[in-house]
């Protein structure tokens, strides 16, 4: 049971097809791309609070470390130094190891942490605070196989991690009727592992198994009939496994909160809850909510909700847009956070008696699918003319359902029979899926929403289903259904940025001296709102600048450009990217002011528009300058104006380039971000040579640019090849360090010599001294000659205990010469001079397109 049989493995010609076809694949990145720093993992990734560990840091381009950064101000870190000594006159830091301390009073929870080092923030990585009383426990041992379980007692975390092809078995113990609650943490803290659990009683008899309770983390519950053991099997679905399979296995008999209803409040209210879950302090059983068979209990709460929708600014490790939903997490004693979400309008629970139930608007109804292929059915009044708007959440708020919306106008005829006609329906809201494969982060969702504009004074009805097709008393939605309110929320987003065909890899910006940046600015419009969005970047360090992006009309999706000066100096920080807009309501203008959320990959993957891949978001918005290094090429706009252009005409749109001279080759430079325009944009490419051109754009609408009269905004990137060398002041150092060692060791190595002479001289000096002793004449003389004979034998041993010494001294300075130049080759192998991709960007364009004149 702990591996994949021979015969499963593929033969090899499959593999020689499967290799060629990601080598073409990979064809156009035969370059490697500017460096950033990128952290895997951290080992360990967890510690108590009060508790202080040392933490090795695994990933690349993690060079020249000096910090360690946690978003919590109790979570410290120092670097490991190994002592100055006279082969390495300054500390230097032990590898990558870092001494994190966790004050007592930080929080249980996950946090981001981030390297800082010579190319400045790294990627962010998750790290676990446990209580101060849980029960940590390492995988030890060999426990590849059932015989070798590793026991484990019940209220115990273990961390560990799966081999390729292999299992981990545990054992633990369980009394008859005790509520053994067994969960997998990986997905949760950025673990490659898409885990499986499987439990086992003492006669080798299946007791259950689970994966994907919470995303891609298993769950799952054992209630024994009497005393007994148990097997537990922990893998990956694949049997995948290596270092970045890690996880925490929890096997507990405490508390635990599957859900609360009603799911939402509204901002400022104090009402009555009820959570549903597992061993809660005072439940009752419930027998009519089960979730995969067993029966949950049910406590009474009283919450009182913030006065202010917003959405939680800590670690959410679900898909971005289910960390954007604006919520409030609750927390009962000793068991883990539900978060409750934030109502647009009063709530009304779902009644199980009505077929169909009668609402007002507006209404929020807290409702679930309470069985297989269920619908609920939802009527209301309407006043013509009005626009209204339904929304359902399902996805965002983590449920396992897929929301599908109907809307019917309901009519009677003469004799009262009624009859409906569908006005609307809706799958999914709107996404931003990128059809140009450019952009793999993944901001949408499956919840629905739809408008109607009602056409007369009477009724109207909303059916939901769950296409799905599930039910149970934890398939939650919300239902909104309200006259517009206008809102928005905003995602950046941040990549690397030479994709290759359909492949994504997560990055941190991070500036070189004259260059440019563009962030990816995403705009989730609420209730159609159309009004025009400022974004601007806030906090930036001296010497970075940034042009408000202006989303305009419809748009909802930009880049935001951060631009370092020539002279800007090295800084690694967050940033805030903030929009803000003006609504328009009753009592007048109502300014809007958003923080965007930034969200990441979690890991580089190869056909990222998959499914499978995972975005999530990180808890702030990281920027970093270099200032060693310079951009290799700048862009702008021959003219900074603003352009003018008719639906149908083409603009051009001359550009200048400022360059280091690293150049090799063509630059192709396009549009990105130009909103409408799907795939394949225009290009001008740029010779070696030249340092001018000319990018022509056909705002002619097809159906490959939807191009419409407004104002847009957009940036040219511009994607080539340079002369480039990797932290060659590393290399420099690592030269005058190499230097210094071999001065010092010819040094250490004449001192040897010397105290090799000295050796053989006092050695001379004793032979000649016994000598005159042995010859002596008589006692007397032989008295006189003693002392001498015996300075000379302790002159001797003086200089062997010199020359002993000078001889480890060599040793040890060559052994250190050997660590210094091997430092040195590397240093010098990575700096030396290799074409690498890179991407530049210009400062934002922006292009009035005016409607036709009339003929």
């Amino acid at each position: 049971m702990t591996a994949i049989p021979p015969h499963a493995m593929t033969s090899r010609a499959p593999t020689r097809i499967v290799t060629a076809l990601l080598a073409a694949m990979c064809a156009p990145s035969l370059f490697a791309q500017l460096p950033t720093g990128d952290l895997s993992r951290l080992e360990p990734r967890s510690a108590k609070a009060g508790e202080t560990v040392r933490i090795s840091l695994n990933g690349s381009n993690l060079e020249e470390l000096t910090e360690l950064r946690f978003t919590h101000p109790g979570i410290t870190a120092k670097p490991v130094m190994l002592p100055a000594d006279e082969f390495f006159p300054k500390s230097r830091m032990d590898g990558s190891k870092f001494a994190v301390a966790v004050a007592e009073d930080v929080p249980p929870g996950i946090y981001d942490a981030r390297a800082v080092g010579y190319f400045g923030l790294s990627t962010a990585r998750p790290f676990v605070v446990a209580p101060t009383d849980s029960k940590e426990v390492t995988e030890s041992g060999n426990n590849s196989t059932p015989e070798n379980a590793m026991p484990v007692e019940v209220n115990s975390v273990v961390t560990g991690a799966v081999t390729s092809r292999g299992i981990d078995w545990f054992s633990f113990t369980a009394r008859a009727g005790q509520r053994v609650l067994i969960e997998l943490v990986a997905e949760r803290i950025d673990s490659r592992l898409d885990g499986q659990l499987i439990v086992y009683d003492s006669a080798d008899r299946e007791v259950d198994r689970n994966r994907d309770m919470f995303g891609r983390d298993s769950f799952l519950e054992i209630q024994a009939a009497h005393d007994g053991e148990f097997l537990l099997a922990v893998s990956d679905i694949l049997y995948r496994g290596g270092s970045d399979h890690f996880y925490r296995l929890s096997i507990s008999d405490g508390p635990h909160v599957d859900f609360v209803y009603p799911p939402a409040g509204e901002p400022g209210s104090t009402q009555h809850y009820t959570l549903y879950g597992r061993n809660l302090p005072g439940g009752v059983l419930d027998e009519s909510a089960r979730v995969r068979g067993h029966a949950l209990e049910t406590v009474q709460v009283e919450i009182s909700l913030p006065e202010t929708a917003t959405t939680p600014p800590g670690f959410h490790p679900g898909q971005p847009r289910q960390g954007l939903l604006p919520g409030f997490d609750y927390e009962l004693k000793a068991a883990n956070p539900v978060r409750m979400g934030f109502a647009t309008a009063p709530v009304v629970p779902e009644s199980t008696e009505d077929a169909v139930q009668k609402i007002s608007v507006p209404s929020e109804v807290a409702g679930r699918f309470d069985e297989p292929d269920d619908e609920d059915v939802f009527r209301f009044t309407t006043q013509i003319d009005q626009t209204y708007w339904i929304e359902a959440i399902a996805d965002r708020m983590q449920s396992k359902v897929d929301p599908y919306l109907i809307v019917h106008q309901v009519t009677k005829s003469e004799d009262g029979a009624e009859s409906l006609i569908q006005v609307a329906d809706n799958d999914d809201i709107p996404g931003f899926f990128s059809v140009d494969g450019k952009d793999t982060i993944n901001a949408d969702t499956i919840d629905a929403a739809v408008s109607f504009k009602a056409v007369h004074d009477g009724e109207y009805q909303v059916t939901i289903t769950n296409q799905f097709g599930s039910g149970g008393c934890a398939d939650l939605y919300r239902l909104a259904i309200r006259e517009a309110t206008p809102d928005f929320q905003l995602l950046a987003t941040a990549e690397k940025t030479l994709p290759t065909n359909r492949t994504g890899y997560s990055v941190t910006p991070l500036l070189r001296q004259g260059a440019r940046w563009g962030i990816r600015v995403l705009c989730a419009r609420q209730d159609g709102f159309t009004g025009d969005i400022e974004v601007t970047a806030v906090n930036l360090p001296p010497g970075v600048s940034a042009t408000p992006l202006i989303l305009s009309g419809t748009t909802d999706r930009g880049i935001l450009v951060v631009s370092a000066s020539a002279d800007a100096k090295s800084w690694s920080g967050e940033i805030r990217i903030v929009g803000r807009a003006s609504v328009l309501t009753a009592a007048g203008n109502r300014e809007l002011v958003r923080d965007a959320r930034f969200a990441s990959l979690v890991w580089g993957h190869i056909f990222a528009d998959s499914i499978r891949v995972r975005s999530r978001l990180t808890e702030r918005i990281p920027l970093s300058l270099n200032q060693h290094e310079k951009a290799p090429v700048s862009i702008d706009a021959a003219e900074a104006k603003e352009w003018a252009v008719e639906v149908g005409q083409e603009l051009e749109i001359p550009i200048k380039l400022i360059e280091n001279g690293t150049r090799v080759g063509n630059l192709t430079i396009e549009p990105q971000g130009l909103f409408g325009l799907l795939r394949s944009p225009p290009t001008v490419n740029i010779a070696e040579q030249d340092s001018e051109g000319t990018l022509t754009i056909n705002f002619a609408p097809n159906g490959n640019f939807k191009v419409e009269p407004g104002r847009y905004q957009f940036t040219l990137q511009g994607t080539g090849v340079a002369k480039y060398r990797h932290n060659n002041p590393a290399a420099e150092r690592a030269g005058e360090d190499l230097q210094r060692i071999e001065t010092l060791a010819s040094k250490i190595s004449m001192t040897a010599d010397q105290a090799m002479s000295a050796v053989e001289e006092a050695r001379k000096a004793l032979e000649v001294a016994n000598q005159k002793l042995a010859s002596a004449a008589d006692d007397d003389a032989k008295a006189r000659l003693r002392p001498a004979a015996a300075d000379a034998k302790a002159a001797l041993v003086a200089a062997e205990v010199a020359a002993k010494q000078a001889a480890e001294k060599v040793t040890a300075v060559q052994k250190a010469k050997t660590t210094i130049s091997n430092v040195a080759k590397a240093a010098t192998a990575k700096a030396a001079e290799t074409n690498t991709k890179f991407a530049a960007w210009s400062n934002l364009i922006t292009v009035v397109v005016n409607a036709p004149a009339k003929k």
